[in-house]
C-alpha cells in the first residue's frame, strides 16, 4: 500500500494566481518524486503600493508518495 506525504510551499507571482501555483509545482517537482497532487490552502495578494504592483501569493500543499528501500 502506497504511504503519502505533504509538504506546504508559499509561492508567488507578479501576473495571477495559476502563475504562482506553477511556480510553487516547478520548484518542488526539482526536489521532490511522485508529485500526485496539489491543494490550494489560502490565497492572497500582497500590495506594492509604491510600485503600482500587485503580488499573487499562494499557500500550497504538495503531496507526494514515499518511495520504498529494499
Amino acid at each position: 500500500m502506497p504511504v503519502y506525504k505533504s509538504i506546504q510551499l508559499v509561492a508567488t507571482s507578479d501576473k495571477n494566481w495559476a502563475d504562482a501555483v506553477k511556480a510553487g509545482y516547478d520548484e518542488a517537482k526539482k526536489t521532490l518524486r511522485g508529485i500526485r497532487n496539489i491543494q490550494i490552502i489560502e490565497s492572497d495578494v500582497k500590495v506594492k503600493e509604491d510600485q503600482d504592483k500587485l503580488i499573487y501569493r499562494v499557500r500550497i500543499q504538495v503531496n507526494f508518495q514515499l518511495e520504498k528501500m529494499d
